[in-house]
C-alpha cells in the first residue's frame, strides 16, 4: 500500500510532505493554550506580589532630577528678553502681533456681515459645496448658536478656525504632494507625523504658550501643528494612489511632470485631500475649544469658565453650541468630498428641483448674501443677533439637574465609591507599590510578548524610566490607572456592540448616526454632562473618556467581522460549526487586526481625553499641565513630554499586537516568516484609516491562508 501511494513520487518529495504534515499537525494542537496562559498568569501574580512584599516600591527620589529647572530658566529668559533679543523683536513678536491682527480682522468682517449675512452666507457656502439639504442645515445650525446667546463667541471660534486651517492646509497639501513625489522624503516625515498625532492635544499648548504667551497665537499656532498631520497625510496617500495607467496615459501623450500634477494626478486625488480637509478643520475645532485654557475667548471659554464654577447649565448652552458648528462644519465639509467622488466632472447642481450650473448657483449664492448684508445693516439695523430672540436654557437645566440629582444622586455616588474603592484606588497602588524598575520591565516585557522586538522592549523600558527620572512617576500611574480602568470598561461595551452590529444590519444602522455624532463632538463636550451627575474628580473624567471612546472600537470591530472572508465562513458552516462557534473560532481570530486597531484608538482617546479631565479634578498629568499653563510652565512642560512618553510606549504596544503578522510564524519546512515587521519606535506609520470616521474602508492586511494561522 505504502508503494501505491508513493508510486511516480521521489524519496525527496515524500520527505517533504511528510514533514509538512507533522508540521501541520503540531500547529493544529491548541489544546493547551489555556494551561500556557494559567502558567503566565501565575508567574505574573507571583512576580507582582514579590515585588510587593520584596521591594521598595514607588520611584525613590535619590535618582530624581529637577526637569521643571532648565524649562523655567527658559521662561523666565524669554520674559527678561522678548523685547530686546532679535528672535523676538524681529520673529516672534511680530508674528504673534500679525495672527492676533488677522484673527481681529476674520471677526470684524463677519460681525459687519450681521447675523443675517452670516446665517445666509453659510448656507449659501454649504448649498454650493454640499446641497441645498445641507444649506438648510447649515443656516439652522448657525442659527441655533444665535439662539442659544452665543453669537460673539462663535464668531471668534469660527474666525480662529478658518484662519488655521487655511494656514494648516497652505503648508499640508504642498508637504502631502512632496512626500508622495519623493519617498525618501515620506521616510522621514512618517515618524515625525507618528509623534504629532501621538500626542494628546492639550500637551501642544504647553510648549507653544512658552514662546507666544497666552492668547489668539498661542492658540492659532498650537492648532495648525496639532491638525497638519491627516492633511499632509491624505494628500499623500491619493496622489499615491492614483491609478499608474492614467499615469503613463498622461505621459505617453507628453505630459510634463508638472501637468501630470496639476491635470491628472490632483483631480484623481481630490476626493482623499477633501476628506483630508474635513479631518483637518475637525482636528483644528477640538483644539480650539480647549484654547480657552490659554486665554482666548470664544465657545470653549464659555464651557471653561461653566466648568469652574460647576454650572451644568451655561456649560451645556455653550456644549450645544459647540456641537452644533462642530457638526456643520464636518457635514458640509464631508457632503462637499462625497460631491467630488460621486459626481467627479458634473458642473450642475440641483437645487430644490431645479438644475443649474454651478457657476449660476455660486453667483445666485452671492447675490443672496450681498442682499442679506443689506438687510441687515440698513434695514434691521441689528449687527448682533437679537437679544429678544435668545433662549435661556441654562436656568430650566440647572433646575433639571437638581432633580436628576436628587433622584439618581445615590446611584451616582455609589458608583463614584465603586469605582473609586474597587477599581482605581487598587490599581493606583498597585502601580505605585511596584518598584519603578518592575513596572518598566513589564512594559519591556509587554512591547516584547506584542512585537517580538528588542528595540521596542528596550525603548518601552527607557521611556517609563524617563518619566521616574523627571519625578512625574505619581502623577503618572495616576494617569495611568485612569486610563486602564476607562479603556477596559469602554472596549468590554464596545466589542460586543461590535459584534452585533456586524450580526444584524438593523442594529447597525441605528447605530451609524449615534457614532456620527458621537465622532463629530469635541472633547471638550464630554466633561459637560458627566459633571452634572458625578461632579468632580476622577470618576466623570474616566467616564467621558470611555464614552468618547466607544465609536473607533465598535466601528472596527464590526468592520473586522464584516470583512472576514466568505469562503471561511461557508467552509466553517458546511463543517457544522453553531453561530457561536463560526463566531470564537473564526470572525473573531480573522478580525483580530481590525479589532486591535480599535482597541488602539480608544486607548489613544481614553488618554486624551484623561488628561483634559484635569479640568474637572481628575488629577495625573492632565492636573500638572493645566497648572503649568496658570503659573509653572517648567512643571507642566514635563508633564506634556511626560504624557508623550506614555503615549508612546502604549500606542506603539496596542499596534504591534494588531500586526496580522507580528510574530514569526512556523514554516512547514522548518524556516520562520514575519509577515509586517513592526518598527521599533516610530517604525510602521499608524492605521489612521477612514474607516474610523465611515466605517467601510478596508483595513489593511492580508488574512492568513495556511492551516492552523487561525
Amino acid at each position: 500500500m505504502a508503494s501505491q501511494v508513493g508510486a511516480g513520487r521521489p524519496l525527496r518529495q515524500l520527505e517533504v510532505e511528510s514533514r509538512t504534515e507533522r508540521a501541520e499537525v503540531v500547529v493544529h494542537q491548541g489544546e493547551h493554550a489555556w494551561r500556557r496562559r494559567l502558567i503566565w498568569t501565575a508567574a505574573v501574580v507571583v512576580v507582582i506580589v514579590v515585588g510587593l512584599l520584596a521591594f521598595t516600591g514607588g520611584f525613590p527620589a535619590s535618582l530624581t532630577i529637577d526637569a521643571p529647572r532648565p524649562f523655567n530658566a527658559l521662561n523666565d529668559w524669554i520674559i527678561e528678553n522678548q523685547r530686546t533679543h532679535p528672535l523676538f523683536h524681529y520673529v516672534l513678536v511680530p508674528l504673534k502681533d500679525g495672527i492676533n491682527n488677522t484673527v481681529d480682522l476674520f471677526v470684524q468682517v463677519m460681525s459687519r456681515m450681521t447675523w443675517v449675512g452670516m446665517t445666509v452666507a453659510v448656507g449659501a457656502i454649504a448649498g454650493v459645496l454640499a446641497g441645498w439639504r445641507l444649506a438648510v442645515g447649515a443656516a439652522a445650525g448657525f442659527f441655533l448658536i444665535g439662539v442659544l446667546g452665543f453669537w460673539a463667541g462663535g464668531l471668534d471660534t469660527l474666525a480662529l478656525v478658518l484662519l488655521s486651517v487655511i494656514v494648516a492646509l497652505a503648508i499640508g497639501i504642498p508637504m502631502g504632494i512632496l512626500s508622495a513625489r519623493h519617498p525618501a522624503l515620506e521616510k522621514v516625515l512618517r515618524p515625525v507625523l507618528d509623534a504629532m498625532q501621538t500626542i494628546p492635544a492639550f500637551s501642544y499648548l504647553v510648549v507653544v504658550v512658552l514662546l507666544f504667551s497666552i492668547g489668539a497665537a498661542t492658540a492659532m499656532v498650537a492648532t495648525v501643528i496639532f491638525a497638519l498631520p491627516p492633511a499632509i497625510r491624505l494628500t499623500s496617500l491619493g496622489i499615491r494612489h492614483v491609478p499608474e495607467d492614467a499615469i503613463e496615459a498622461a505621459t505617453a501623450f507628453g505630459a510634463t511632470e508638472r501637468q501630470v500634477l496639476r491635470k491628472v494626478q490632483l483631480p484623481l486625488a481630490r476626493p482623499s485631500i477633501m476628506l483630508g480637509v474635513n479631518q483637518t478643520i475637525m482636528m483644528a475645532f477640538g483644539i480650539i475649544v480647549l484654547a480657552a485654557t490659554v486665554g482666548y475667548k470664544g465657545l470653549g471659554l464659555s464651557v471653561y469658565k461653566a466648568l469652574q464654577g460647576q454650572k451644568v447649565g451655561a456649560a451645556l448652552a455653550a456644549g450645544l453650541a459647540i456641537v452644533s458648528m462642530a457638526i456643520v462644519l464636518d457635514r458640509v465639509t464631508y457632503g462637499w468630498s462625497q460631491r467630488d467622488r460621486k459626481a467627479r466632472g458634473r458642473p450642475t447642481v440641483r437645487i430644490f428641483g431645479w438644475t443649474v450650473s454651478r457657476r449660476v448657483a455660486a453667483g445666485l449664492g452671492a447675490a443672496l448674501v450681498v442682499i442679506a448684508v443689506v438687510v441687515g445693516r440698513q434695514v434691521l439695523r441689528q449687527q448682533d443677533f437679537p437679544d429678544a430672540w435668545v433662549v435661556a436654557i441654562a436656568g430650566p437645566v440647572d433646575r433639571g439637574t437638581d432633580v436628576m440629582v436628587r433622584h439618581l444622586g445615590g446611584i451616582t455616588t455609589s458608583i463614584t465609591n465603586v469605582s473609586v474603592r474597587f477599581g482605581l484606588d487598587p490599581l493606583k497602588n498597585l502601580l505605585l507599590g511596584l518598584p519603578w524598575w518592575m513596572v518598566c520591565l513589564g512594559a519591556a516585557a509587554g512591547a516584547y510578548a506584542a512585537a517580538r522586538r528588542v528595540p521596542l522592549a528596550i525603548a518601552s523600558f527607557l521611556c517609563i524610566a524617563l518619566i521616574g527620572f523627571a519625578g512625574m512617576w505619581e502623577a503618572a500611574m495616576d494617569t495611568l490607572s485612569q486610563v486602564i480602568v476607562g479603556v477596559i470598561v469602554s472596549v468590554a461595551i464596545a466589542i460586543p456592540l461590535g459584534i452585533w452590529a456586524a450580526r444584524s444590519d438593523r442594529a447597525q444602522r441605528a447605530m451609524r448616526p449615534v457614532l456620527d455624532g458621537m465622532q463629530t463632538l469635541p472633547q471638550f463636550v464630554y466633561l459637560v454632562p458627566v459633571i452634572a451627575l458625578f461632579h468632580v474628580g476622577r470618576v466623570p473624567g474616566v467616564v467621558a473618556a470611555l464614552v468618547y471612546a466607544l465609536p473607533p472600537c465598535i466601528r472596527l470591530t464590526d468592520l473586522g467581522i464584516r470583512q472576514v472572508p466568505v469562503d471561511r465562513v461557508e467552509a466553517a458552516v458546511a463543517f457544522g460549526a453553531t453561530d457561536n462557534q463560526l463566531l470564537r473560532k473564526v470572525q473573531l481570530p480573522l478580525a483580530k487586526p481590525s479589532i486591535m486597531l480599535g482597541v488602539n484608538q480608544t486607548i489613544m482617546m481614553v488618554l486624551s481625553v484623561v488628561i483634559i479631565a484635569g479640568l474637572i479634578g481628575g488629577g495625573g498629568l492632565g492636573l500638572l499641565v493645566l497648572q503649568g499653563l496658570n503659573h509653572d510652565p517648567g512643571a507642566g512642560l514635563v508633564a506634556g513630554l511626560c504624557i508623550l512618553l506614555l503615549a508612546i510606549v502604549i500606542d506603539r504596544i496596542t499596534q504591534a499586537l494588531g500586526q496580522p503578522g507580528r510574530r514569526a510564524t512556523a514554516n512547514p519546512l522548518g524556516r520562520s516568516s514575519a509577515a509586517h515587521p513592526i518598527g521599533w519606535l516610530f517604525g510602521t506609520s499608524r492605521a489612521r484609516r477612514e474607516a474610523v470616521s465611515q466605517g467601510g474602508d478596508e483595513v489593511p492586511g492580508d488574512f492568513p491562508d495556511r492551516k492552523g494561522e487561525v
